[in-house]
């Protein structure tokens, strides 16, 4: 698995933020809607650190609904799944089709997917 560079760090943050190269990630919005149709809303991983992700979506997420996440990075054995909370969201204007870039922190991980985590993170930042 090849190592990302470092990205300048804003010194507000609390966690470095990377890159993980072909990871998948299914989002899915928490709602009355979202139990009836489960749709992933997420195209790919913008970004990703040990407190949260910045996702490329197909549609608009409203900040503060909570979101199921699920990523499979390659290399590691099992998938990860959090419970997350949308921070922020905008549209990408510069997209051909409706893109949007959203935050999310994460809030629920179970302790092998919190270790896991800490792993990718020590894979790709060194």
């Amino acid at each position: 698995m090849r190592k990302q560079s470092r990205r300048n760090s804003d010194p507000r943050r609390k966690h470095q933020r990377f890159r993980p190269a072909r990871t998948a990630v299914v989002c899915i919005p928490r709602g009355f809607w979202a139990l009836i149709f489960k749709r992933n809303v997420a195209v790919h991983v913008k970004d990703l650190s040990l407190g949260g992700v910045q996702i490329i979506a197909s549609r608009a997420l409203r900040a503060g609904a909570k979101t199921d996440v699920v990523f499979d990075f390659p290399g590691f054995p099992r998938p990860l799944a959090a419970e997350a909370d949308v921070r922020w969201c905008r549209r990408d204007t510069l997209s051909l089709e409706p893109r949007w870039n959203a935050g999310l922190i994460f809030k629920k991980l179970s302790p092998a997917d919190e270790e896991q985590l800490r792993e990718v993170d020590r894979t790709y930042m060194g």
